[in-house]
């Protein structure tokens, strides 16, 4: 063997070693990765879980403290309600995280009026609609009750409609709308002010998202809202122009009607009221 083949086959074995050793270090840091993404979601849930029931009882109780007659404790009231109110909106947002990224999501069915919810959704928004002073007008021609998850529905449109506030141009005004086409329910909510400053559109709805700043729901809230739109068979999207940004949730139009009927996002009326629970 001479000299340049003896060369070849060491620079030969050379790489397959090197192979190997970038090989194991990739499985190395792919299983560093999984575990990393499982001790994730392992906090967010234990967060969620931990923080959800003391979060309830305190929007349970808050109202019955507020003052009436002093000026002062009313301010204060009002700023504490409306941090709990904040708090609580985190921790729904942390648990629905949590649960997408564990893939326990539970669905469930009933028959929603999405005009009631979004209605829900602008009292638990009144802080920061007062804030910035934002006016919310809800446009709907859709006549009848839609089945889907009340609950999964509320916090997309929630998200969607604090989004809209938090970007939308103060004293500005926030369009709701919901109509039905081609056996597609589309509720759209168009704020006032400048889009998403983002260099893909897919940044947008992508969680933990380090993108811009200035940027739409670059965090929790809108990537939470396509994945429930997505398991509840639906879409969201968005367009821009230079006054204005409009998210559209599309779902589809069910025929079928479920066995408890919502009247909101937390009430379910049953046609039996001696298994009858409030959620």
């Amino acid at each position: 063997m001479n000299k340049t083949s003896g060369c070849e086959e060491n620079k030969y074995e050379d790489s397959c070693e090197e192979i190997a050793f970038l090989s194991r270090k990739i499985l190395d840091l792919n299983k560093q990765l999984i575990e990393s993404e499982k001790a994730k979601s392992r906090f967010l849930s234990l967060v969620g879980n931990e923080l959800n029931n003391p979060m309830t009882a305190l929007l349970g109780m808050i109202p019955h403290l507020q003052p009436k007659g002093d000026e002062k404790l009313e301010t204060i009231f009002s700023l504490v309600h409306e941090e709990a109110l904040l708090l609580d909106f985190r921790i729904q947002n942390l648990v629905a995280a949590a649960e997408i990224e564990n893939g326990d999501v539970s669905m469930t069915s009933a028959l929603v009026d999405p005009k009631i919810l979004v209605e829900e959704v602008i009292e638990a928004l009144k802080y920061p609609m007062k804030t910035k002073s934002i006016q919310i007008r809800i446009d709907t021609s859709l006549e009848q009750k839609i089945v889907t998850d009340p609950q999964k529905l509320y916090l997309i449109l929630k998200n969607i409609i604090a989004n809209a506030i938090g970007y939308g141009t103060a004293n500005g005004i926030v369009d709701v709308t919901i109509k039905e086409r081609d056996s597609v329910v589309c509720i759209t909510v168009k704020n006032q002010g400048r889009g998403p400053d983002v260099e893909y559109k897919p940044q947008v709805f992508t969680r933990f998202s380090p993108g811009p700043d200035g940027g739409h729901g670059l965090g929790l809230g809108l990537s939470i809202v396509r994945d429930l739109s997505e398991r509840l068979g639906g879409s969201i999207d968005y367009v821009t122009d230079e006054l204005s940004v409009t998210f559209m949730v599309k779902l589809p139009l069910e025929t079928m009607l479920a066995e408890s009927e919502a009247c909101g996002s937390n009430e379910f009326l049953f046609e039996s009221f001696d298994d009858a629970i409030e959620l």
